[in-house]
């Protein structure tokens, strides 16, 4: 059915000339179908076309029926009868193959088809052994991922445990540098007096001294081959003076027998008679000490005479 399309101009865009061709029904299929197209959607088209086709009934209407003569199908058969038939088209040419073509052609198909097969063949297993080898690469990556992960671990461990031995390291032997710096300054004052520690036995290779300022309230004490303690942290340092002991400080050693303390006492150092160097620390008891490793006599150094200092080089190693 037409619609009414109110932007169609008079004549633009309208079959016009072939619409009188349609209403008699005198187009080709192609044009037919472009004109009926056309008629669904325009209503100037489709009146024009309605108007043709009253005309062409009027028109049959108007003229009376009048029947062929009787021998017009006799004369229309003998004219057809008379006319030359068509000469046959010659057959279009065609390429045959030759048989020695064929033949060729069939044996390089038998030739090539096994080779074309094998060739496929070999590119999958070369891509499957690509596969398993890339595979295989990835695993050792991932292992030696995992194995270098663990040394850097260890080695950030080991790292971190030699940063820290080092950092104690420094602190030991500063702690010792400074002990040395004192023990120099006590030898390099000349009015200081000196005392060599002796072990108790002959048999061992303890060996120690003890510098003391001119007033006896101040002195350092160094050693050196001390064995390592068994229970305490280092030697007690004990002044006797009869009966009575009075503690004074604690020497700690290294792990080569060497050690120093400097001592703050009390008292004046002359008003006691003995120096002793113990393993053990019995200060809560009054029994005089008897694991003594080293001892001095302090009354020699009561007696006026010129210092003579031991050799400080023996203690250091």
């Amino acid at each position: 059915m037409a619609t009414n399309n109110p932007n169609n101009e008079p004549n633009q865009g309208h079959p016009i000339d072939m619409l009188e061709a349609f209403a008699l029904d005198a187009l080709e299929l192609a044009e037919e179908l472009t004109i009926q197209d056309h008629l669904d959607n325009c209503d100037q088209c489709t009146d024009m076309v309605g108007g043709y086709l009253e005309a062409v009934a009027e028109l049959a209407g108007a003229v009376d029926a009048e029947m062929p003569p009787p021998d017009l199908r006799a004369r229309v058969m003998q004219a057809i009868s008379r006319e030359v038939p068509p000469a046959p088209a010659a057959p279009e040419p065609r390429l045959v193959p030759s048989i020695g073509d064929s033949f060729m052609d069939s044996r390089l198909i038998r030739v090539l088809a096994p080779l074309a097969a094998s060739a496929a063949i070999v590119l999958v297993l070369i891509a499957v052994t690509m596969n398993v080898r890339i595979s295989n690469q990835v695993d050792d990556l991932k292992v030696e991922n995992v194995n270098l992960q663990a040394s850097l671990d260890s080695n950030v461990a080991t790292m971190t445990a030699q940063i820290g031995a080092a950092t104690i390291a420094d602190t030991a032997v500063m702690e010792r540098v400074l002990k040395l710096q004192q023990a120099s300054y006590e030898l390099a004052q000349p009015d200081n007096m000196s005392l060599e520690l002796h072990p108790p036995s002959t048999g061992s290779h303890s060996q120690g001294i003890l510098l003391v300022s001119n007033d006896g309230n101040r002195g350092v004490i160094m050693v050196a081959g001390m064995d390592q303690p068994t229970a305490a942290e280092g030697y007690n340092v004990w002044l006797m003076r009869g009966q009575d002991k009075v503690w004074v400080g604690q020497v700690v050693t290294d792990d080569r027998g060497w050690g120093t303390v400097s001592l703050t006492l009390p008292e004046s150092i002359m008003d006691f008679e003995k120096v002793e160097l113990t393993e053990g620390d019995n200060r809560r008891t009054a029994t005089p000490p008897t694991d003594m490793v080293l001892e001095g006599n302090l009354v020699s150094m009561n007696t006026p005479r010129l210092v003579t200092y031991a050799p400080v080089s023996q203690f250091i190693r």
